[in-house]
C-alpha cells in the first residue's frame, strides 16, 4: 500500500470527530477552497450516493466538469473524489499530504476531515464548474457542511447511525437539517410526518425554505439504476437542476439519466444465475432491495450472503429476509468495526451458516448455483473488496 494512503487510514484512529472546527481549519490552509466552490450539498439516510451520481452524471452529459465526492468506497480510498467519474490520481494525494502534512498534525485533523478538504481543494484546484458533495454523517456537524452550495438536497431519512445521531426520526431529521444554510433552498424527498415537522422548523429558522417533490419520473424516462426509491432519487437530482446556474438541454437530461452507473446499487454482477451487489446497510435500504429483488418470478433457490457494521440493528427485518431467501450466510469483511458473522447470525430465527472469509463464502456458494438461481450480496460497502477480488471487478470508472 502507497505510504501517503497507509498515513490516510492511520488517521481513522482518531475515530469520527464531529464538529466543523477541525475542517475550517485545514480548508483555511488550503486556501479556503470551501468559500467560493459551486456545489450542491446532499444529505439524508439512504439515496445520497444515488443521487449525487445521478446529478453528476446529467451534468457530465451536458459537457460541464463535475467534482463528485461520496463516502465511503468499495474497494480504493480514490473512489471517494473523482472528477468527470475519474477517480483522484494518487499523485494528487501524495501532493496534498505532502503540501499539508504539518497543519493536519498540528489541527489533528481526522480521516474524513482530510478526505473532505482534499477534495474541495482538488476540485478548486482542477476548476470544475460544479461539484457535488455527499455529506457523510449527519449534517450539523458533518465536515461538507462547511460548503457553500446553490442548493441542499435531501434524500430520505431513516434511522441509521443511532449511537451518533439519535435514536428517533426527529433527532436525525434534527441532525440533517443542520446541513441548512441562511437563504440556500433545500429540495427533499418526502418523509415521515415526524421528519417533515423538524425539517420544516429548522428551515425557518435558518431562513430557508423547503421544496417538496411530490412525483416521480414519468414512466417513459429510463433510469439507468434499479427501484423505484433510485427514480425518487433521479427525480430530486433532476428537480434541483432548476437552483444551478447552468443551461442544460432536455436531450443531456435523458442522456444522463439513461446512462448514470453507480456500483453496488442493485448491482448485476451476472444473470443466469443472478447475482446482485447492493450496499444495502440499514432497514429502510434492505426493504427497498427486496421491493426490487421479488419483482422477478424467481423459480430457483434464493441465497444471500450479509456482512454488516457493527451497530446495525437489522432485528425488525429479519422476518423479510428469511421469506426471500432459502439460504442465509453470515461474513466478515475484517473491517475494525465489522459485526462477527456469529453476532449477525443470532439475529435470524432460522438455522444459516457462517463463513467468516466473504471470497470463500461467494465461491462457495457461486460454485453450486443453478441457472435459475439467485445471489444477493448485501450489507456493506466494505464487502465490495471480496466482490473486487472475486469477480475480478473495478469501481474505478463510472
Amino acid at each position: 500500500m502507497n505510504s501517503t494512503i497507509s498515513y490516510l487510514y492511520s488517521r481513522q484512529n482518531l475515530g469520527i470527530k464531529l464538529g466543523l472546527e477541525n475542517t475550517y481549519a485545514l480548508s483555511e490552509c488550503a486556501g479556503s477552497p470551501h468559500e467560493s466552490l459551486p456545489c450542491v450539498q446532499v444529505v439524508g439516510t439512504n439515496g445520497k450516493g444515488s443521487t449525487s451520481a445521478i446529478l453528476a452524471n446529467i451534468l457530465r452529459a451536458e459537457g460541464y466538469k463535475v467534482g463528485l465526492s461520496t463516502s465511503p468506497h468499495l474497494f480504493h480510498i480514490t473512489e471517494r473524489l473523482r472528477i468527470n467519474g475519474q477517480p483522484i490520481p494518487i499523485s494528487v494525494i501524495d501532493k496534498f499530504i505532502q503540501l499539508f502534512k504539518s497543519d493536519i498534525e498540528e489541527i489533528g485533523s481526522s480521516f474524513f476531515e482530510i478526505i473532505t478538504v482534499m477534495g474541495l481543494w482538488y476540485f478548486a484546484n482542477e476548476k470544475v464548474d460544479i461539484a457535488i458533495m455527499e455529506t457523510g454523517l449527519g449534517g450539523r456537524l458533518d465536515s461538507v457542511t462547511v460548503c457553500n452550495p446553490f442548493v441542499t438536497l435531501v434524500t430520505s431519512i431513516s434511522l441509521d447511525h443511532t449511537e451518533i445521531l439519535g435514536d428517533t426520526i426527529s433527532q436525525i431529521a434534527f441532525e440533517k437539517a443542520g446541513a441548512f444554510k441562511p437563504q440556500v433552498p433545500v429540495l427533499a424527498v418526502r418523509q415521515t410526518e415526524d421528519a417533515e415537522i423538524v425539517l420544516e422548523r429548522q428551515a425557518r429558522l435558518k431562513s430557508t425554505e423547503i421544496e417538496w417533490i411530490d412525483h416521480l419520473l414519468d414512466e417513459s424516462i429510463e433510469v439507468n439504476l434499479h427501484g423505484i426509491h433510485q427514480r425518487k432519487n433521479a427525480t430530486l437530482a433532476l428537480e434541483s437542476l432548476k437552483y444551478l446556474p447552468f443551461p442544460l438541454r432536455h436531450d443531456a437530461m435523458i442522456s444522463g439519466l439513461k446512462t448514470v452507473v453507480w456500483p453496488g446499487r442493485f448491482q448485476m454482477l451476472k444473470s443466469q444465475p443472478d447475482i446482485i451487489f447492493d450496499v444495502a446497510h440499514n432497514s429502510s435500504g434492505f426493504t427497498s432491495f427486496i421491493e426490487e429483488f421479488s419483482k422477478k418470478n424467481r423459480s430457483g433457490s434464493n441465497y444471500l450472503i450479509i456482512s454488516l457494521q457493527s451497530r446495525k440493528n437489522i432485528q425488525d427485518i429479519v422476518p423479510l429476509l428469511e421469506q426471500n431467501f432459502d439460504t442465509i450466510i453470515c461474513t466478515e469483511t475484517g473491517h475494525s468495526r465489522q459485526l462477527e458473522a456469529i453476532q449477525i447470525a443470532e439475529y435470524f430465527s432460522n438455522p444459516v451458516v457462517i463463513n467468516t472469509d466473504p471470497v470463500s463464502a461467494i465461491q462457495t456458494v457461486v460454485e453450486q448455483l443453478n441457472p435459475f438461481d439467485s445471489l444477493a450480496i448485501l450489507g456493506t460497502h466494505y464487502i465490495g473488496e471480496a466482490i473486487h477480488k472475486y469477480f475480478e471487478l473495478s469501481f474505478d470508472t463510472l
